[in-house]
């Protein structure tokens, strides 16, 4: 019992701290910092559609010491510096990717102390591989942020693609003529209607 009042205790005062800690931060100082966090998520974009993609390791908080990254095409997470250029990075940069675009959009940040924010959004990306068609899609992407004298920086990344079944669904779903379909559907409507 006396263990678990202290694990209550523990908690309330976390939240408390919490708490205390966003109620220090002024509503015009909070806007500033989540313009600043939202501009780093476009600048990361910017930075992956130069094609210099080493760039984007600039955005990462370098003092971090085991950043987190989860590429969603990679079968598991980059943790640590070192996974983590090998993925920005790389000695010899892939010869069969031509080009690289990101767009970053409904992007929500949440301030969780002085100097660290969440937020997450939607990324489009689009590539072209040699002698392949143009690919793209839509991404969920997630992360974490610390504030520091260079600015904020990442120290975790998520992309959260959909199941395999939600993406076939909506696939199937783009794919539908609605205007057309409609009229269909009307005239369904009115023969059903008149049967009964």
């Amino acid at each position: 019992m006396r263990r678990y009042l202290t694990r209550i205790t523990q908690s309330f005062l976390v939240t408390a701290f919490v708490f205390a800690m966003m109620a220090s931060i002024s509503p015009a100082s909070a806007n500033e910092d989540i313009d600043a966090v939202k501009a780093v998520i476009h600048e990361t974009a910017e930075r992956w559609n130069s094609q210099d993609f080493s760039s984007v390791l600039g955005l990462w908080d370098s003092a971090e010491e085991v950043p987190f990254y989860l590429a969603e095409e990679q079968d598991d997470w980059f943790i640590g510096w070192e996974p983590l250029r090998a993925y920005l990075d790389p000695p010899r940069p892939s010869p069969v990717v031509e080009g690289i675009r990101e767009e970053m959009y409904d992007i929500s940040v949440k301030l969780i102390a002085e100097d660290l924010a969440i937020a997450a959004w939607h990324m489009h990306f689009e590539m072209k591989m040699r002698g392949k068609d143009p690919i793209g899609e839509d991404v969920r992407v997630s992360a974490v942020f610390r504030k520091t004298e260079a600015g904020w920086r990442y120290i975790h990344w998520a992309e959260s693609p959909m199941t395999a079944l939600a993406y076939m669904d909506r696939l199937f779903q783009q794919d539908v003529d609605h205007e057309k379909l409609d009229v269909i559907l009307e005239r369904a409507r009115a023969l059903r209607k008149s049967g009964q």
